[in-house]
């Protein structure tokens, strides 16, 4: 679906960002570490009013892991399951944007130490990866989020997102009203239903995918 008042720029984009949480994966990370501690049902609610833009994002992380402590081994857990559920084409399409010139980001929600390891197997360097990072203990157990981080913030991902597009033509993929908030900055956003459908994604994106495969970005980002 491609919305009439939104032109496709036909020189192409030089900056291409992912969100990673059911957009190159097929899970919500937080959510499937609220399985691994017996609070999936109270989580799924948490992160459900966040991706719809009916709950701040800060004071919700917040709850959030107050009631999950994620520990590292519960974070190298996740990432092994990142690999596992990729959407499909994730993996061919980012080596076919890197091979077009474009460069590749991550600026997600999810967490540091489990999205390095999967972005490595993405072929993303740890530079181009923006997450939230975690505080631990010396034995592994969570102590709390590194709060000077700006995706600890409401808004936190289009405050980066919009230095990326300052290097060039730039466009974003996501999933939910997170990375709606940076759609003003980008010069084509476009909406993944893929995984979840988020009727306000679809509603406002400038292009909605709703494919399970990720390979139609590759002649989006040639402006085709």
């Amino acid at each position: 679906m491609i919305r009439k008042d939104r032109k496709i720029l036909p020189t192409g984009y030089d900056i291409v960002v992912f969100d990673c949480d059911s957009t190159l994966t097929k899970i919500e990370g937080i959510d499937e570490l609220a399985r691994m501690k017996g609070k999936e049902e109270e989580i799924c609610k948490l992160t459900t009013a966040v991706m719809e833009g009916k709950a701040k994002f800060r004071q919700t992380l917040k709850r959030k892991l107050e009631i999950v402590r994620p520990c590292k081994k519960d974070l190298a857990r996740l990432a092994n399951l990142y690999v596992k559920n990729k959407v499909k084409g994730a993996k061919e399409t980012i080596a076919g944007l890197k091979r077009m010139g474009s460069k590749v980001y991550i600026v997600s929600g999810a967490y540091l130490e489990a999205l390095l390891p999967f972005a490595k197997y993405l072929g993303i360097p740890n530079e181009n990866v923006f997450a939230i990072n975690l505080k631990f203990r010396k034995n592994g157990d969570y102590l709390s989020p590194d709060w000077k981080n700006p995706l600890t913030r409401n808004k936190g991902k289009r405050h980066i997102i919009q230095k990326l597009a300052k290097q060039g033509k730039t466009m974003l993929i996501g999933d939910g009203a997170t990375d709606l908030e940076a759609k003003n900055v980008v010069d084509l956003f476009v909406g993944f239903g893929g995984v979840i459908c988020r009727p306000i994604v679809r509603e406002k994106a400038d292009i909605f995918i709703n494919l399970k495969t990720l390979t139609p970005i590759l002649p989006l980002v040639k402006g085709l």
